[in-house]
């Protein structure tokens, strides 16, 4: 990716939501346990609540992440006036990214008790942004689509979505160990 076209997605990225395209869409209901099988996270830090569609000709994924207004994080970010830290909107559009590489690697819309988890680092994130406040009890969309992607390395963009804003948006580089 040249550095137009970085400069286009970032752009992009911050005001115009990432289509789903129909073409090749799937419509998923899968839930945290089947989650559990594919990325390695667990409570209290896996953040995705399910995974509801993928398009694998296009590399893009559509996850939901509830946001739990008892969640001990609000009772230091901040005091009487509670938002979700942006660094746990970034690892949000992580693990759907991990989520994305999985179906993507495996070529697969299906998750069964013999998948494995995708492993993956994420080693940047270049320019993250923060659009609006994220609040306890929002339900967010996320999107991720896949850039560049090999058996190393990965590149990803990714958008935090509620009630169809953009709140945050970043380019996810990862690495595949």
């Amino acid at each position: 990716m040249n550095s137009e076209e970085k400069e286009a997605l970032i752009y992009g990225l911050k005001r115009d939501i990432l289509l789903m395209p129909q073409q090749g869409a799937s419509k998923l209901s899968f839930d945290t346990e089947d989650i559990y099988k594919i990325i390695p996270h667990r409570p209290p830090f896996a953040l995705i609540a399910s995974i509801k569609e993928v398009n694998l000709l296009e590399r893009i994924i559509e996850v939901t992440s509830q946001i739990n207004p008892s969640d001990p994080i609000f009772k230091g970010h901040f005091p009487g006036a509670p938002v979700y830290p942006g660094v746990m909107l970034i690892e949000t559009m992580g693990q759907a990214g991990l989520c994305l590489a999985y179906f993507v690697k495996n070529n697969t819309l299906e998750i069964n008790d013999n998948s494995k988890s995708v492993k993956g680092l994420f080693t940047r994130v270049h320019n993250a942004g923060f659009n609006k406040a994220v609040q306890p009890g929002d339900l967010l969309t996320v999107r991720v689509k896949s850039i560049e992607d090999d058996d190393f390395m990965g590149l990803m963009c990714a958008q935090v979505i509620v009630n169809n804003d953009i709140y945050s948006h970043s380019i996810l580089e990862v690495y595949y160990p």
